[in-house]
């Protein structure tokens, strides 16, 4: 296997060449450092030498008698079964027993006098030898690969998810947004579990954003071609108008026309509004929450009367535009399907502000409470209302969730129902998935 082709291998391959590497260095640093060090080997040491010196003495003591000599090496000879030469001092051969060898594996200088007279050289046959180093090999072979083998699944084993996580990520990116990285459940917890949760979390709220885009992108085509084609149809009875009366039909035409413009206006308003909270583009700046209100009600053509705090100023930092939009938006919900605006209440805490909007109509049923906020919803009272894509409390939520706080609906106790938005007075940092959860 080449450098390149190594480097451009996958995972679980490097995890197994780089395990059985390791597992033949390990064990060869242990062998060598147990042949050094271990107490079994220095006293292997010790009895060899006991042994060299012992049948050193014990042919000192026969080596003038030849028949006593050649009876003890043939009797080490029979008994160790291994071959048993003796050398005179200058090396020649005196005698041999047992079979023959072709290298020694032991010799013992014979001392009589201080002198060297004589030497013992024992080995073992050959084909014994051969047969232990073969088994020695071929234990030693089937060891290593069992490792391996072992090494393998276990590299297989760590590699597989993050191939499914890379599998997943690819089809991500090539439009499979329903693909979904799955683990066994002993990777649930660890640090793959959680890279696979990201990616699922990540394609799931991709999946979502999508669809919330092709559903506004259906709402409002639809949306857009009412106040269109109303408008088109004035233009064209504008056109025809040859009574005598023509003047006031044709004021009359051209205010139908300007409230469709206006409709048109506020769904655009809105479309630009979530694009910006989509993209996290907030523009924070130092406010005045009764001057923000004060314009929501004159936007929506209220009077400033039905605006209601305990404090004559109340600073605070956030999107004008966006707070605007929501304000109105609550305002617009109350006037056209909560039978009309009861009051603009604000208040203020050292860490919050509340806007909260009363209406006085017939409230909302438990089944309403908890979708109100759902974009594209639209209760059966707004049910086939013009302009109206569903989208308004939804993008006041959203806007509540980008300046740190929340929106909730109740029903008031005196009858009607209470819509408002707690947000923070200070700039706070959001994440963008949380700022565009929803369309």
């Amino acid at each position: 296997m080449g450098l390149g082709h190594y480097v451009r291998a996958r995972l679980h391959r490097r995890i197994f060449v780089w395990f059985g590497a390791s597992i033949v260095m390990t064990g060869a640093t242990v062998w060598v450092v147990l042949s050094l060090f271990s107490p079994e080997a220095s006293e292997a040491r010790e009895h060899w030498q006991d042994f060299h010196t012992f049948v050193g003495d014990r042919f000192s003591r026969v080596w003038e008698a030849p028949g006593e000599r050649d009876e003890l090496a043939a009797s080490i000879a029979q008994t160790l079964r291994m071959g048993v030469v003796l050398t005179d001092a200058h090396g020649d051969r005196l005698r041999a027993f047992g079979p023959d060898c072709d290298r020694v594996q032991f010799d013992a200088d014979v001392h009589l006098a201080g002198e060297v007279v004589g030497r013992v050289e024992l080995c073992s046959v050959r084909h014994d030898r051969v047969r232990g180093i073969a088994m020695l090999v071929i234990v030693l072979t089937v060891a290593c690969f069992t490792l391996w083998a072992a090494a393998g699944l276990i590299a297989r084993r760590l590699g597989r998810p993050l191939w499914q996580v890379a599998r997943v990520a690819s089809d991500i990116g090539n439009g499979q947004l329903q693909s979904r990285v799955r683990l066994h459940r002993h990777h649930r917890r660890d640090e793959i579990g959680m890279l696979a949760d990201a990616i699922n979390d990540m394609a799931m709220r991709i999946e979502k954003q999508l669809k919330d885009q092709r559903e506004l992108l259906a709402a409002v085509s639809h949306e857009l071609r009412t106040p269109l084609g109303h408008a088109r149809v004035l233009l064209e009875m504008l056109r025809d108008q040859k009574t005598g009366d023509g003047k006031a039909t044709s004021e009359k035409t051209i205010d139908e026309i300007e409230r469709e413009i206006m409709e048109i206006d506020d769904l655009v308003g809105e479309l630009l509004a979530s694009s910006r909270l989509s993209f996290d583009t907030l523009s924070y700046a130092k406010l005045e929450a009764l001057d923000i209100a004060a314009r929501a009600l004159e936007r929506v053509g209220l009077s400033l009367d039905l605006l209601s705090s305990e404090d004559e100023t109340i600073p605070f930092e956030g999107d004008a535009t966006l707070l605007g939009r929501a304000l109105a938006n609550l305002l617009e919900n109350a006037k056209r399907h909560g039978g009309g605006v009861k009051r603009l209440r604000i208040d203020a805490t050292p860490s919050e502000i509340s806007f909260v909007v009363e209406d006085a109509g017939p409230g909302f049923t438990d089944a309403e409470r908890d979708r109100v906020f759902e974009a594209f919803y639209r209760g059966d009272h707004r049910a086939g209302a013009p302009g109206s894509l569903g989208l308004g409390l939804s993008l006041v939520r959203r806007i509540a969730v980008a300046h740190g706080g929340r929106a909730w609906a109740e029903n008031r106790p005196e009858g009607g129902a209470r819509v408002g938005i707690r947000i923070a007075r200070k700039k706070i940092e959001t994440p963008r998935a949380t700022a565009s959860q929803s369309v």
